[in-house]
């Protein structure tokens, strides 16, 4: 099950993601139409006819017109589906959130009923959970994506809320970077995580706190942009997937509450 950005969509049988960004995911897999989706919080009402007819040319599909499906399936659906050809449109009932899925060519009814029948929305104002790749943990109400890298060895995300800010990494292969070293003295020999502002405090034999104190010139003149801001946050070393994850908040401090939910959310998906 992939979560991203409010969006829940159940990946099909041999399809992994391909793309990941605000709004965007794009599911690929070998001998399996590529597929697009676009959606987000709307306002009104989906309009097939003259919402339709805007979402059909940004497709290139302008001569097709969307029509509702008839198949007994959607009727259980938390709203009505559309579709022409190959572009598929579904607003929630409740939320009026709007999904929009674009395949490469016709796709299988299976596969179009696996994706819809799984389809969940969380509105951006809420709690939301995230589930992308190994990777699992929540963000509170109001934070917005605003970098996601995926790298062999290392995907960060970075979400903001005004000037706060929230950073996830998870770096691997653990065992390869600890080196036979403990998890406070790699903390305090990467440069990523140790300056002289930075204090490093050991928890257990697994995790180590983070703290980084505003510089002299942000607590005199915090209006200058480009200063560095106050950082805590937490590393953890997951034995078992032989992973090392770094969740940190910076800028002003959120109440304790949340920030223990999201260190106690993040965490990486057992493997199979």
């Amino acid at each position: 099950m992939l979560i991203w950005d409010g969006l829940q969509v159940q990946i099909p049988v041999r399809m992994e993601p391909a793309t990941l960004d605000r709004g965007y995911i794009r599911l690929f897999g070998a001998k399996r139409p590529t597929v697009d989706f676009r959606f987000g919080a709307e306002k009104n009402p989906f309009d097939p006819h003259k919402d339709g007819r805007r979402i059909l040319r940004a497709a290139g599909l302008a001569k097709e017109t969307l029509e509702s499906c008839s198949e007994p399936w959607t009727d259980d659906l938390p709203g009505i589906l559309y579709n022409s050809s190959r572009l598929y449109v579904l607003q929630f009932r409740e939320s009026l959130g709007v999904v929009a899925a674009l395949f490469s060519e016709p796709p299988p009814p299976d596969m179009v009923q696996i994706i819809f029948t799984s389809l969940n929305w969380f509105p951006p104002g809420t709690w939301r959970r995230w589930c992308c790749y190994d990777l699992t943990f929540e963000t509170p109400p109001d934070y917005t994506i605003h970098k996601a890298v995926f790298n062999p060895g290392r995907f960060h995300l970075t979400f903001t809320k005004g000037s706060r800010k929230l950073i996830f990494d998870r770096l691997a292969p653990a065992n390869v970077l600890l080196a036979n070293t403990n998890l406070v003295s790699w903390c305090k020999h990467n440069q990523r995580y140790a300056s002289d502002d930075t204090t490093i405090l050991s928890v257990n034999d697994t995790e180590a706190d983070i703290f980084m104190k505003p510089s002299f010139l942000s607590r005199t003149l915090p209006w200058l942009p480009g200063l560095g801001l106050p950082l805590r946050g937490r590393i953890r070393h997951v034995l078992e997937e032989n992973k090392i994850l770094m969740v940190a908040e910076q800028g002003p401090k959120m109440t304790d509450t949340h920030y223990q939910r999201i260190l106690a959310s993040y965490a990486i998906t057992p493997s199979v």
